[in-house]
């Protein structure tokens, strides 16, 4: 399923998570009791000069090996600190450890790319180095194999399987992990939702009940962040469900990855344009979207055509 109806998410925003489809440093493993990745040898070997932000001078002798992946604060920011499970906004720069070579980077003109900080299928050396960071530092992370490209290397980028990569990455921004605020009452008649541990959702249609003909937008958390409006770029969790059965289609949560989408009409559905503009960051927004609004006649995977829809999507925040 797809959310947009060409859709993809932002290229320079997304584009970094898919490679594994494939000054002073820092020794403490703490910062204000939090647990962090520890440093060591290799990560307090890597130098990078100019300014956070922007794309740095990187230097370290070829050859670096670990077998552990350790990370060193090359500068250190004033922002807030990131946790587990927390998305976060980043530049970065990526070093095959063996040969010293640039393997790729991000387009530090652009927005950068994100992933969520802790433990991580994909690029979990870094997403590790991500937690009990601060927005503002900078930060060089020493990969073993495993944790870089689970011990497949990365053809394209011509590292082997046996490689450390190198990652220098400047974290730009951070997000919480779910929606908070203030608690609202449910709607009657209405979708009802039951939250996990980690927040995401599990929704149950009510029996019986004939699937309205106009978007219905409701908030279930409200947040206390600044109003969205249409054409701002978002951070979301979602969860789809199907109104006829209830059948969840779609989940960014079972993903493990956020959604980067812009409040925009042949961006997004028009029944997530509509429904979440006006809503404020932290929110959480129940929206049952009549086909007119969601994909019309056009089934899409895991929707079949004029399907009414039921999402709930926690507003992280705004990217830009």
């Amino acid at each position: 399923m797809k959310l947009t109806k060409a859709l993809a998410v932002a290229a320079a925003v997304g584009a970094l998570v898919s490679l594994s489809l494939a000054g002073c440093s820092s020794s403490s493993n703490s910062a204000e009791g939090c647990t962090s990745m520890s440093s060591g040898s290799a990560s307090n070997s890597i130098k990078a000069t100019g300014a956070v932000g922007k794309a740095p001078k990187v230097t370290f002798d070829k050859g670096l090996s670990t077998k552990t992946s350790e990370k060193t604060t090359l500068v250190k920011g004033k922002g807030k600190l990131i946790t587990k499970g927390e998305p976060v906004i980043f530049q970065v720069s990526l070093y095959d450890g063996k040969t010293g070579k640039k393997a790729t980077a991000t387009d530090y003109t652009g927005s950068g790319t994100y992933l969520v900080a802790g433990p991580s299928a994909n690029l979990s050396a870094l997403s590790k180095g991500l937690t009990c960071s601060h927005v503002g530092d900078r930060i060089a992370v020493a990969g073993s194999a495993k944790d870089s490209t689970n011990g497949k290397g990365i053809s394209s980028y011509k590292i082997g399987a046996t490689d450390s990569v190198v990652f220098v990455a400047d974290i730009l921004k951070a997000f919480p992990g779910r929606a908070t605020g203030t608690t609202e009452k449910p709607v009657a008649g209405q979708p009802t939702v039951k939250l996990g541990k980690n927040g995401a959702p599990t929704i149950t249609v009510p029996k019986g009940a004939k699937a309205p003909t106009k978007l219905e937008s409701t908030t279930l958390i409200k947040g206390t962040g600044a109003k969205v409006k249409a054409g701002d770029t978002l951070m979301m969790e979602y969860t789809g469900a199907l109104y006829s059965n209830g059948k969840v289609f779609d989940s960014s949560w079972t993903r493990g990855q956020p959604f980067v989408g812009s409040l925009t009409q042949g961006q997004l559905i028009n029944g997530w344009v509509d429904g979440l503009a006006g809503k404020t960051a932290g929110s959480q927004v129940l929206l049952v979207v009549p086909p007119a609004e969601g994909y019309g006649a056009t089934a899409q995977t895991g929707i079949p055509a004029n399907s009414s829809l039921v999402f709930v999507v926690d507003i992280l925040g705004k990217v830009g």
